[in-house]
């Protein structure tokens, strides 16, 4: 597991099941209303992750790797002290969070699930953000990709820069849905997108500010033991 994972809080509430954290925030069901059929409507945040950095989404970036061509880029820290990557881990897909617990407890399933992604992003990159449920008896075997449009990057065409948040939401197929259902591990992938910025930069921050919110709109319905 990455060293970011302490960089964030991670809730999922089913019935008063908690999903694993790290970081304790307050959080309320905006709705919960009971259908004929027994089912349960419920929107519930399901990743939280406040005070997040730019070097938090590159790949690797204490290690150095030998070999690796150029070009380079050096990260500037608060601290007056400087780190040199190769550029292509800023661009690269890489698991930040490889393996994270994820659990449903009771005879509870989602018949559907759209998960609403909200992102303030102060890096001058946009950020994709890439999810993958499995089960950590078949780590190997990972669930479908679920991945929203890229979120936008800070706008740095002004002074100071402005942060730029923009909200993504995907409702998950079939195939998608059942593997979060059958799932107690979730495992996050991220990248930056490419752009001039980093043509005209060589040394860029370290403590590009990044908060990430993902919220659950789902019906909850109890499983079909037969």
């Amino acid at each position: 597991m990455n060293r970011a994972i302490k960089k964030y809080s991670v809730y999922f509430f089913l019935l008063f099941a908690v999903f694993h954290s790290c970081k304790t925030d307050e959080f309320r069901f905006n709705e919960i209303t009971v259908k004929e059929d027994w089912a349960i409507d419920v929107v519930s945040p399901l990743f939280v992750g406040n005070g997040m950095e730019f070097r938090d989404f590159v790949f690797d970036w204490k290690k150095k790797i030998p070999g690796t061509p150029a070009p380079f880029t050096v990260l500037e820290y608060d601290n007056n002290k400087y780190k040199t990557i190769p550029t292509q881990l800023i661009f690269s897909p890489s698991a930040v969070i490889d393996s994270f617990p994820f659990y449903i407890q009771g005879s509870y399933s989602l018949a559907s699930v759209t998960l609403v992604y909200t992102v303030k992003n102060g890096c001058p990159f946009p950020l994709n953000l890439q999810m993958q449920f499995f089960d950590k008896d078949d780590p190997d075997i990972l669930g479908p990709v679920i991945l929203p449009p890229p979120f936008d990057a800070a706008d740095f065409s002004v002074f100071p820069e402005a942060v730029k948040t923009s909200t993504h939401s995907i409702t998950l197929d079939s195939l998608q849905l059942l593997s979060f259902n059958n799932a107690d591990r979730v495992k996050f992938t991220s990248w930056y997108n490419e752009n001039d910025f980093i043509n005209q930069n060589d040394t860029i921050s370290a403590h590009y500010p990044i908060d990430i919110s993902i919220v659950l709109i789902g019906v909850v319905k109890g499983k079909d033991e037969d």
